[in-house]
């Protein structure tokens, strides 16, 4: 039976990545509701508040592309792809994904580091499909 032993280190960074993420959304949530005497005030919408709209945001562009590149990663590693090609990938995604969440968190906001995670993560889509094809 085949493992996908770097596959698992990876996701298992991006678990952590994930578990920060969602946290500093929820903290953020808990932060201005008090501040207006109100905790429930923000369970779900960003009540215009730009600072949470930016934590959401980094929360729903990791959610939306992070499992799909891990899959891929995995196929590589399944298709016996190098070793160092996946590791370099999976290092590079994770660069990439910490320089998206960066730039949308940081104040004021930074658009190269979004852009540059972006990038990253668009060549984490293509390498590896492309390397399937051929």
């Amino acid at each position: 039976m085949e493992t996908l032993q770097i596959t698992a280190y990876i996701a298992a960074a991006f678990a952590v990545i994930m578990f920060g993420l969602t946290l500093n959304v929820s903290m953020y949530r808990v932060k201005l509701g008090a501040a207006q005497g109100d905790m429930a005030k923000y369970p779900f919408q960003d009540g215009g508040d730009e600072r949470l709209k930016h934590r959401i945001r980094a929360f729903g562009n990791f959610i939306e592309y992070t499992p799909f590149c891990i899959i891929m990663l995995g196929l590589l590693e399944l298709n016996n792809a190098p070793a160092t090609m996946v590791w370099g990938l999976g290092i590079a995604f994770l660069l990439g994904r910490l320089s998206h969440a960066f730039g949308m968190l940081s104040n004021p906001y930074n658009p190269i580091m979004r852009i540059l995670g972006m990038f990253t993560t668009y060549a984490i889509l293509l390498v590896p499909a492309i390397w399937i094809f051929l």
